[in-house]
């Protein structure tokens, strides 16, 4: 079987597939139908086209409530149930909308459509966030935020093409949940551990030291707070183009077919920043973030101020790539300030919240900017405040870029980090602080940075092969020492779990061994009150 790096030993890659297949659906409510919408407007003449528009919002609008609900029940244990049952809701809507034959019909169904799609996108991102550490991390977020935007593309070509034939049609974009529904076995812990290799015992390089990694406190509450201000204002600032983008270039006289153009350019520009992240990082290093403000800010002010084909294009093409450079370097920021594994669903919730509240919101604060600004009514107005509000939050990410949460690809700074040796490391430990309060097993340190030699010491004579070997083997003991020591603690700590367990029970036993009794000795007092009267 394939397994690739997880940072924490290596893993199916099928179990990494079934995991990434998620993203598919993440962002195909609402955008997915939008070549449709005025086909509909034509099959039902007597809708308003706000009631059109609704087959749009209100699926955004409904995920809302549902990625918050998903965030607060979902644990380790029942987190694919939730994912199930999340992705069967969206499957059933998708058979439901080929026999819906009113409007009325078509947005109650899009209602039920935001209440399955919100209970599986918090899961997208937590499921990697927990199977995946340190550099392979990023890697995969980056790819699961490039397939997110790639479906939408695939998708609005699609029903472009269909929507010609029968508008029923269009909605076949709606299966595609049964793909990851499909894959869910391979997501279990269960199978993954089950061909998990060890990780091994060299010190982490540093891309991978904060593997297991999480804040604690009230520092990583006031860091997420950060990343959602973040990620709502980036998503804000670049989704102006799905609202106004069609009327701007319908204004300097383009055509419809031009604009889906120009959409779709934010979308695969997107993709390839998604895909492209580790290079980016690389490149760019702890400046990623920043380099991808200023690209979104840049093609806001192309597409406001020139108004050109060629400039929609290039535009909307920047903005793509700065939104998908942000988006997966959010989400892995986001696995740090989860408190432990079990809190990362939540966390994730809150952060994708902000993406969808930053969605809806684009109408509502462009008006309201506009009702105090003078000449609001141009065409170019959203794009060039908007532009503005990216401005302001790249000058702050330059103020403050010694902030974790505004650098890419770096070590939790200040923070000593140690690795758990493979033989105690259990499925789903990781690294941990070494100020952690809890009580934590036997730890065997990485080897220290060798001193550079002095004169005196360089002069003095190299062990002989056999000192050298009865060096090496008085190190090997005491790291088995180490790790036998460490064993013995888990044993023990299984034990007294085992212990506690067995004494609740026992307890419960007990309880209803007097409950019993009481019912016994009521039973005697019935009977004897019974012979009495019998006598």
């Amino acid at each position: 079987m394939k397994l690739v790096d997880s940072g924490e030993g290596k893993v199916p890659l099928l179990s990494v597939a079934a995991i990434l297949a998620i993203s598919l659906v993440v962002n195909l409510p609402g955008l997915a139908i939008s070549p449709v919408l005025g086909k509909l407007q034509e099959v039902f003449p007597h809708t308003t086209k706000l009631e059109v528009q609704l087959l749009n919002v209100l699926p955004n609008l409904v995920t809302i409530p549902f990625i918050l609900c998903a965030g607060k029940i979902c644990t380790p244990k029942n987190q694919l149930t939730v994912l199930t049952w999340g992705l069967a809701i969206f499957t059933a809507t998708g058979i439901g909308y080929f026999f819906a034959k009113s409007m009325v019909v078509l947005i109650l169904l899009s209602c039920l459509l935001g209440v399955g799609c919100g209970l599986v996108i918090p899961l997208a991102a937590s499921l990697i966030s927990q199977n995946f550490s340190g550099k392979p991390r990023g890697t995969v977020l980056g790819a699961k935020s490039g397939l997110s935007n790639f479906s939408v593309i695939i998708a609005t070509l699609f029903v472009g093409w269909v929507a010609a034939k029968n508008w029923h049609l269009a909605f076949i974009v709606y299966f595609v949940p049964l793909v990851p529904l499909c894959l869910v076995p391979f997501m279990r812990s269960g199978y993954i551990n089950r061909f998990r290799t060890a990780p091994t015992l060299e010190p982490a390089s540093d891309n991978d030291k904060t593997a297991g990694f999480h804040f604690q406190g009230k520092e990583a509450r006031r860091m997420m707070w950060g990343a959602m201000l973040i990620y709502f204002l980036i998503t804000y600032g670049c989704m102006v183009i799905s609202y106004y983008l069609p009327f701007t270039m319908k204004d300097y006289g383009l055509s419809p077919s031009k604009v889906g153009v120009a959409t779709a350019m934010f979308y695969l520009s997107a993709t390839i920043a998604g895909f492209g992240l580790s290079k980016a990082i690389k490149a760019t290093g702890v400046w990623t973030m920043h380099v991808g403000l200023i690209l979104a800010t840049l093609g806001l002010f192309a597409v406001g101020f020139i108004h050109t084909y060629a400039s929609y294009i290039i535009g909307v093409f920047l903005m793509g790539l700065g939104y998908g450079l942000v988006q997966p370097i959010l989400y892995d920021k986001t696995s740090y300030f989860a408190p432990n594994d079990a809190k990362s669903t939540e966390y994730f919730a809150f952060l994708l919240t902000c993406n969808y509240v930053g969605i809806s919101s684009v109408p509502f604060i462009v008006e309201f900017f506009g009702s105090f600004i003078k000449g609001s009514h141009d065409p170019s107005f959203s794009y060039i405040l908007n532009g503005v509000i990216i401005a302001i939050l790249t000058i702050i990410c330059f103020i403050k870029h010694k902030s974790f949460v505004v650098q890419a690809g770096v070590i939790p700074e200040g923070e000593e980090l140690i690795k758990q040796p493979s033989s105690v490391l259990a499925p789903g430990e990781r690294v941990v602080r070494r100020d952690t309060p809890e009580i934590q097993p036997a730890v065997v340190s990485p080897a220290p940075t060798p001193e550079p030699k002095t004169t005196q010491q360089a002069a003095e004579p190299t062990l002989s092969p056999v000192s050298q070997m009865l060096k090496n083997a008085e190190a090997t003991i005491a790291e088995a020492g180490t790790t036998l020591a460490a064993m013995k603690h888990e044993q023990a700590e299984m034990l007294r779990k085992e212990s506690v367990a067995l004494s609740e029970k026992a307890a419960e036993l007990n309880k209803e061994a007097e409950e019993l009794l009481d019912e016994a000795n009521e039973l005697d007092s019935q009977n004897n009150i019974t012979d009495k009267k019998n006598v």
